[in-house]
């Protein structure tokens, strides 16, 4: 009897455990988008494939909440966009989360080169930063790309974007040509 109320206790503690941390964990936006060709599945293996796909899922959680510890801790400390750097990237994040609300990206990826080890990644993107500056004005797009590649490298065992790269060109109210995560 002792076994069975034993069992039953740490079942329903893992219950309670489990249901809390479902409860808690963020809904994406429905403006949400991320599309990966299938093709990154072959090349990448399953493994590697769910890591890539789940650090773009923390960053669009950082990004939709505002968190912008969590989104810079997906940045390697060797990031380069440009003239940009990891700090200058934290500078820009900041100023999108003053000035915006209701924030959501969009992105369509393709594999554009693996690193023999698998880590290192290379993946074209186009998509939009969308956000709302001011209710009366509704959802506008701060952020555009096409073609932009976005390079990730494994850093003691986690994804951290470490750049991108594509052509430049000037963009909604920044000083510097720049996309700075996606």
């Amino acid at each position: 009897m002792t076994i069975l109320f034993r069992a039953i206790t740490v079942l329903a503690g893992a219950c309670l455990f489990y249901g809390t941390a479902l409860g808690s964990e963020h809904k994406f936006s429905d403006r949400y988008v991320m599309e990966i060709d299938p093709a990154a599945k072959q090349q990448l293996g399953e493994n590697v494939y769910s890591e890539v796909a789940a650090f773009f899922h923390a960053a669009e959680v950082a990004i939709e909440t505002k968190n912008l510890k969590a989104l810079m801790e997906l940045y390697s400390d060797n990031y380069k966009d440009g003239e940009h750097d990891k700090k200058s990237a934290e500078k820009i994040w900041e100023r999108i989360f003053a000035k915006f609300s209701a924030m959501t990206t969009q992105h369509t990826m393709q594999i554009a080169n693996v690193a023999a080890d698998k880590n290192m990644v290379v993946l074209r993107c186009s998509g939009l930063l969308l956000g709302v500056p001011d209710t009366s004005k509704g959802l506008i797009t701060v952020d555009n790309w096409a073609m932009q590649d976005h390079v990730l490298v494994k850093e003691a065992g986690k994804w951290k974007l470490i750049g991108t790269y594509g052509t430049e060109r000037k963009r909604l109210w920044f000083d510097k040509p720049m996309h700075p995560l996606f």
